[in-house]
């Protein structure tokens, strides 16, 4: 077992968490983040610009404005996009207008900046509530398990940062939305109870009936907890 802090490996997650300079346990700030890789994902362009972006954001995010974006941020769209510890800053000459700049970004891995990520699996006993209310960055694509109750659930492609209490939480509100979607037929009839008993497990985790392990399989390396003490981590072996 390596030490969360382990300075030679997976401190990506970590350093993320450490450089915001925003509550970002709060879910607004969570949803600002998690849309702006979607958007720059999402384009050809290894640099976007800065300029339109963040009033792009403000509409998506249901904003009336940039202002009261920017209020809600309690930061101008680029000093919070320059925050960013995943996020790399540069000022470029326009092609068609020289002697004009822009500042553009572009979203960073831990491959493009050189830090070492590998596959590994991380353990945190939940013993009492403040490990429940441990902020916990969970990376894309990173799977859940609680093994005191054989639960699992897959990555989903999307980062999340949140306290362990709603990451547990959100995976109550998803299972029961699945139920309430599925077809009535007996056929079901085994699958619905068994999701239900499932979710009834899980509020018995989130009211601590007992303690429990929460297991992160973190295929990038850049999953972190806040704080991370009593932490282990487990790195997985290259095939």
């Amino acid at each position: 077992m390596a030490s969360a802090d382990d300075p030679s490996r997976a401190r990506f997650g970590a350093a993320m968490l450490d450089g915001f300079a925003v509550d970002v346990s709060h879910q607004e700030i969570e949803r600002v983040v998690v849309e702006l890789e979607e958007l720059y994902r999402s384009q050809p362009g290894e640099w976007l610009p800065i300029a339109g972006i963040g009033d792009y954001l403000a509409r998506e995010l249901g904003y009336e404005d940039l202002d009261e974006f920017e209020d809600a941020l309690k930061s101008d769209f680029a000093a919070f996009v320059g925050k960013l510890p995943h996020v790399v800053i540069s000022r470029v000459e326009s092609e068609l207008t020289p002697g004009t700049f822009r500042d553009v970004f572009k979203v960073t891995t831990p491959a493009a900046t050189g830090k070492a990520a590998k596959p590994r699996v991380m353990r945190l006993r939940v013993r009492n509530r403040e490990d429940l209310w441990r902020v916990f960055m969970k990376s894309p694509n990173t799977a859940l398990e609680i093994p005191e109750i054989d639960f699992y659930v897959g990555g989903d492609a999307k980062r999340a940062v949140d306290s362990v209490y709603n990451h547990v939480a959100a995976c109550v509100f998803n299972l029961e939305t699945h139920v309430a979607h599925m077809a009535t037929s007996a056929e079901t009839e085994d699958e619905r109870r068994g999701i239900l008993e499932t979710c009834e497990a899980l509020r018995g985790m989130l009211d601590l009936e007992r303690e429990f392990t929460l297991v992160a399989r973190d295929a990038d390396g850049t999953c972190a907890f806040k704080p991370d003490d009593g932490v282990e981590i487990e790195y997985v072996d290259d095939a």
